[in-house]
């Protein structure tokens, strides 16, 4: 084959190559998919390195196939894994992926068991925790400039009530709306009785103010308490080894690793069971 023609996979149209990768990017839970870095799972399979070193045009349509379809998954909590391998996000916010990420769901969830361990912490100390944790996220989150969309999901397993005092929690929201073109969605919502689906919206309406799009209909995923508590608290990311993805070619497209060590592409995936 003459060298200046296109390999036959590269003269398919985009349309077509996008569903062959469809089948190498499968929808697929996978837990914490970059190492040290805040982020609780992703909804789709991570690209693996040999895929990435094929053909420099294929690497670019691969990986930008791969952000316009995952969704990255947060847990704001009183306490949860990506802060205490990541204690202030510095990581996440160093990170290239952070640049490309176009949809994340966030998931509050505020866990009955803190409670349960130690009442003399009340629910206003509870609640300032979360939102404080909540805040620095949504700050290091309003730096990913291709984001689009954001899934807002609320999980309350603690039966006390307090939703005046709960709906706080969502203020830290504001900081991704201002000023970006941001669709926000309700997602899965799972408490007491006194926080109902017309509460939410309220609550998110008065975080978000007027003129926001704001999608009412559920678009999160169902996790059980349990689940949501195993990918909060799981320490399986701390024992895998950068240096087994040295290989991996740094993507050059995000423009944060410039200067910088190079950074792995996508790490190897680990699949939550």
């Amino acid at each position: 084959m003459p060298t200046d023609q296109p390999a036959p996979l590269l003269r398919l149209p985009l349309e077509l190559r996008q569903q062959i990768y469809s089948y190498l990017l499968p929808k697929e839970n996978v837990s914490h998919p970059l190492p040290s870095v805040g982020i609780t799972s992703v909804s789709h399979r991570m690209p693996r390195a040999y895929l990435l070193n094929i053909h420099p045009q294929l690497t670019d349509e691969i990986l930008e196939y791969y952000y316009s379809i995952t969704t990255w998954k947060l847990i704001f909590s009183h306490a949860f894994n990506f802060f205490r391998v990541d204690p202030d996000l510095s990581k996440l916010e160093r990170s290239p992926a952070l640049k490309n990420i176009r949809k994340v769901e966030i998931v509050f969830f505020c866990d009955i068991l803190l409670l349960k361990e130690y009442p003399s912490f009340g629910l206003e100390s509870f609640c300032a925790e979360i939102k404080r944790r909540a805040d620095r996220a949504c700050h290091v989150l309003s730096n990913a400039k291709k984001l689009t969309t954001v899934t807002v999901s609320w999980i309350d397993t603690t039966l006390t009530g307090g939703w005046t005092e709960k709906a706080t929690i969502l203020q830290p929201l504001r900081k991704l709306a201002n000023g970006k073109d941001i669709t926000f969605r309700i997602g899965e919502l799972n408490g007491p009785e006194d926080v109902d689906r017309d509460k939410f919206v309220k609550a998110m309406e008065d975080v978000l103010g007027d003129g926001r799009r704001l999608n009412v209909g559920l678009d999160g995923a169902e996790d059980e308490p349990s689940r949501l508590r195993m990918l909060a608290f799981d320490v399986r990311q701390e024992r895998l080894k950068l240096s087994d993805m040295k290989k991996m070619r740094c993507c050059g497209s995000c423009g944060g690793c410039a200067g910088e060590e190079q950074q792995p592409r996508m790490a190897p995936y680990k699949v939550v069971v």
